[in-house]
């Protein structure tokens, strides 16, 4: 008699919270969301022309964290950050192994090269839905190259849109 009363209990405990959670509870991941920075990469000498970057590295100096090892496309999509009015990134191209001991008599070697970006915006927190809460929208869009100790290997930018709303089109283009 007492194992049946305990179980009606958690029977009736189980309906009780799966019935309390409905399809707004749960943020769909086709939701637009707070949204990343595209960045394209094209030649500076066909500036129609995109490029890819020979082992890129994108490297959040502040958190010692890397965001993309060695990838070799055109076109990158990094986070801004979303409690601050700037984010700061170190970008190396031919970049090495993290473990790679560096040769730098060997003429096979590719010589690393880091510019820093540091992008500057304002933020404006957006209400989406109950399940998704708020998204941030960044606007006025800036931003400035340190080549630091070495050449830099960044020629030029243009800012494409100094809105981040959306994912849909690119933000900045950087010629190299």
């Amino acid at each position: 008699m007492k194992k049946v009363f305990l179980n009606i209990i958690f029977v009736g405990l189980g309906i009780f919270f799966v019935s309390g959670c409905q399809r707004d509870d749960l943020c769909p991941a086709s939701t637009n969301t707070t949204p990343l920075l595209i960045i394209k990469f094209f030649d500076v000498q066909e500036p129609e022309e995109t490029r890819s970057p020979t082992n890129l590295r994108v490297w959040d100096q502040e958190r010692d964290t890397i965001l993309l090892n060695r990838v070799n496309v055109d076109s990158i999509a990094i986070p801004l950050k979303t409690f601050e009015d700037n984010t700061e990134y170190a970008f190396t191209i031919n970049a090495r192994e993290i473990d790679e001991d560096e040769d730098e008599d060997d003429p096979n070697i590719l010589i690393p090269n880091t510019d820093i970006l540091r992008f500057t915006y304002g933020r404006e927190q957006v209400y989406v839905n109950r399940a998704c809460a708020y998204k941030v929208i960044y606007s006025g869009l800036r931003l400035n190259i340190d080549a630091g100790d070495d050449e830099p290997w960044i020629q030029t930018y243009t800012i494409e849109q100094t809105e981040v709303e959306d994912e849909t089109n690119r933000h900045i283009s950087i010629f190299y």
